[in-house]
């Protein structure tokens, strides 16, 4: 009797294809369940970034001036965070904005790009007087940064102002210092570069050249509106990042005002996740508008179904040990 010795080689051939096609099967199932979670991961990571560093974590420690103060509110949660953090040194809020932030300023102005107004780090950093201004606002020209971040974080609303419409409907703010708290009178919106050093000289000195500092402002301004500016005013100019452009710059530029504008707009409240890592764009605006309770569905389904992938990954993965022994 003649065997055919092509048989076993035939055998341990298709053997062989069977057991790479179950490897790449058992491989794309588990890729694409972590790909999942990853990506699910790094947007819950995303959406905390953006939560630890909304003004609603810092409602608490709104500050109450001293002519606002009675027996039921005789201390301020602020003085609070200047124990935590003695470079603590004001607090600003732009009407109808997400920018209700405390103000600190350091001896240089990186301190504050990596840390939060408690001193601890934060890569969404702080909002900050220009090191070289006068803590208690007394130059002509006050400096204060913030890193653009989306959602409206830190000093992400400021790009806003761009917007001819929104510049109109957003006037007034408020800024408290030296235990008072004084008006603010938007006036300026500017795209700029970062190395315009004749907008970047905080502490201007002098009538004439301060004069010269408002009519360079006016001159690159992308909009504005008429407001008297004297020898005795003090302004703020609000700056972050223009990610447009390299070494852009978006400038909000205001007046300080001894008379405090009534806040019209609503109170601002945190949005749930996920709407809070939604942008206002128009993707972003759509999105919002899907109902809560079908993105928790979603997010149900999603979770259900990479249960589902790895526990088949595990019974495959059984069974292919059961066929070989």
């Amino acid at each position: 009797m003649k065997t055919n010795p092509e048989k076993p080689k035939k055998t341990i051939s298709r053997h062989f294809v069977l057991f790479l096609d179950n490897l790449l099967n058992h491989i794309l199932l588990l890729v694409t369940a972590l790909v999942f979670l990853f990506g699910f991961y790094a947007l819950w990571d995303s959406n905390q970034v953006y939560s630890l560093a909304s003004s609603s974590e810092y409602e608490a420690y709104r500050p109450v001036s001293s002519s606002q103060k009675d027996e039921l509110a005789s201390f301020s949660e602020f003085e609070k965070l200047q124990q935590l953090n003695s470079e603590v040194i004001g607090w600003i809020n732009v009407y109808g904005t997400n920018i209700d932030y405390p103000l600190v300023q350091a001896n240089d102005n990186e301190k504050y790009l990596t840390r939060d107004s408690k001193g601890e780090f934060a890569s969404t950093g702080a909002i900050f007087l220009d090191a070289r201004n006068n803590p208690k606002f007394e130059d002509f020209n006050t400096i204060i940064y913030g890193h653009h971040v989306e959602n409206g974080v830190m000093f992400g609303d400021v790009a806003k102002f761009s917007d001819k419409e929104y510049f109109e409907q957003h006037h007034y703010g408020s800024i408290f210092y030296n235990g008072q708290e004084k008006g603010i009178e938007i006036f300026e919106m500017l795209e700029v570069d970062a190395y315009d050093f004749n907008i970047y000289d905080p502490g201007i000195v002098g009538e004439e050249r301060q004069q010269e500092y408002i009519q360079h402002l006016l001159s690159v301004a992308l909009n504005k509106r008429d407001i008297s500016i004297g020898k005795n005013d003090h302004i703020i100019l609000l700056s972050t990042c223009f990610l447009d452009v390299t070494n852009g710059r978006h400038i909000v530029v205001a007046k300080i005002t001894d008379n405090i504008p009534e806040n019209t707009f609503n109170t601002k409240k945190s949005k749930p996740f996920p709407y809070s890592v939604f942008d206002d764009s128009s993707l972003g605006k759509y999105l919002s508008s899907i109902p809560l309770w079908i993105w928790y569905t979603i997010i149900l389904v999603l979770i259900i179904v990479v249960l589902f992938l790895l526990v088949l990954l595990v019974l495959m993965v059984q069974q292919r040990k059961e066929r070989s022994r």
